[in-house]
């Protein structure tokens, strides 16, 4: 009878080693695919197109193209990554988008909200009622204009729309494109 249950114990300590060395290499390989994952991912967005890419400066106001911003934690990444006033461009038509965190950046970075594309009235008072200046405009040209004459020399116009295309434009590079192109027009 010992010896069974010494059989036994040897055998449940034997299957525990091996479920736990299966689970330390399982792990491991889930770190380096993760590894792997976030140094693509990293690849990716460093120089990336249309991820917070400088565009120009025109009389001292830096134009910064974000249209990769397809939701509102890439808003909030990229405001958090500026360091002067934004005069921030959305296509946001939505108060539900804008999350406690955004809020709090945009309470503290932000000085002009231009909204462009569906004009809501409750997104739009929301941000005045944050003492923030508020244009709705119909098309990213206007948008990009209405940004530029509202800015001052230090301050930043970033296009961050933070929803995606939505039907406007059939992708985010090509809302990008017309962005600077827009800039390239001022």
């Amino acid at each position: 009878m010992a010896t069974q249950t010494r059989v036994g114990m040897f055998q449940a300590l034997s299957n525990f080693q091996i479920a736990r060395d299966r689970a330390a290499t399982l792990s491991q390989n889930l770190i380096n695919l993760r590894n792997e994952s976030l140094q693509e991912m990293l690849s990716d967005f460093a120089n990336s197109e249309h991820k917070l890419e400088f565009v120009k400066t025109i009389d001292g106001v830096d134009f910064i193209n974000d249209s990769r911003a397809t939701n509102p934690n890439a808003v909030w990444f990229a405001m958090e990554s500026m360091n002067q006033p934004i005069v921030w461009i959305t296509n946001m038509s939505s108060l539900e988008l804008v999350t406690d965190d955004l809020k709090q950046l945009i309470h503290e970075k932000v000085k002009i909200v231009v909204m462009q594309g569906v004009y809501n009235t409750l997104l739009e008072d929301f941000f005045k009622k944050m003492n923030k200046d508020v244009y709705s405009v119909v098309d990213l040209e206007e948008a990009v204009r209405t940004a530029f004459y509202a800015s001052l020399a230090g301050e930043t116009v970033l296009f961050s729309p933070g929803v995606v295309s939505a039907g406007m434009y059939r992708t985010y590079r090509e809302r990008g494109e017309m962005f600077k192109n827009a800039v390239a027009q001022l």
